[in-house]
Protein backbone atom coordinates (compact mmCIF):
# COMPACT_ATOMS: atom_id res chain seq x y z
CA UNK A 1 0.00 0.00 0.00
CA UNK A 2 1.04 3.33 -1.09
CA UNK A 3 0.60 6.40 1.09
CA UNK A 4 1.00 9.97 1.15
CA UNK A 5 0.45 12.80 3.99
CA UNK A 6 -1.20 16.40 3.38
CA UNK A 7 -1.29 19.22 6.03
CA UNK A 8 -4.87 20.45 6.06
CA UNK A 9 -3.53 24.00 7.22
CA UNK A 10 -0.16 24.22 5.42
CA UNK A 11 -1.75 23.05 2.37
CA UNK A 12 1.04 21.31 0.94
CA UNK A 13 2.08 17.53 1.33
CA UNK A 14 4.45 16.73 3.49
CA UNK A 15 6.79 14.15 4.38
CA UNK A 16 6.35 11.25 6.60
CA UNK A 17 8.99 12.14 8.95
CA UNK A 18 7.75 15.50 9.29
CA UNK A 19 3.97 14.98 10.33
CA UNK A 20 5.23 14.96 14.39
CA UNK A 21 6.82 18.73 14.02
CA UNK A 22 3.54 19.23 12.07
CA UNK A 23 1.19 18.90 14.47
CA UNK A 24 3.22 20.05 17.56
CA UNK A 25 2.69 23.46 15.64
CA UNK A 26 -0.72 22.99 15.93
CA UNK A 27 -1.02 21.81 12.50
CA UNK A 28 -3.76 18.61 11.09
CA UNK A 29 -2.06 16.12 9.36
CA UNK A 30 -4.26 13.22 7.11
CA UNK A 31 -3.27 10.80 5.58
CA UNK A 32 -4.09 9.18 2.41
CA UNK A 33 -3.45 5.43 1.04
CA UNK A 34 -4.00 3.43 -2.08
CA UNK A 35 -3.51 -0.21 -2.38
CA UNK A 36 -0.54 -1.46 -4.63
CA UNK A 37 -3.21 -3.10 -6.91
CA UNK A 38 -7.19 -2.05 -7.34
CA UNK A 39 -9.61 -4.85 -7.10
CA UNK A 40 -13.19 -4.64 -8.59
CA UNK A 41 -15.74 -2.42 -6.58
CA UNK A 42 -18.28 -5.24 -6.37
CA UNK A 43 -16.44 -8.69 -5.22
CA UNK A 44 -19.69 -10.31 -6.33
CA UNK A 45 -19.18 -9.37 -9.84
CA UNK A 46 -15.76 -10.58 -10.09
CA UNK A 47 -15.89 -13.00 -13.00
CA UNK A 48 -19.12 -12.37 -14.76
CA UNK A 49 -17.97 -9.80 -17.22
CA UNK A 50 -16.01 -12.66 -18.42
CA UNK A 51 -17.22 -13.60 -22.65
CA UNK A 52 -18.22 -16.86 -23.75
CA UNK A 53 -17.13 -16.37 -27.50
CA UNK A 54 -20.76 -15.78 -28.59
CA UNK A 55 -21.08 -12.05 -27.45
CA UNK A 56 -23.72 -13.22 -25.33
CA UNK A 57 -21.82 -12.89 -22.20
CA UNK A 58 -22.14 -15.24 -19.42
Amino acid sequence: MKGYWHCTDCGERIAKDAIDEHESNGHHVRGHFRPDRLLAGDPEMIGSQVNDGDGGGV
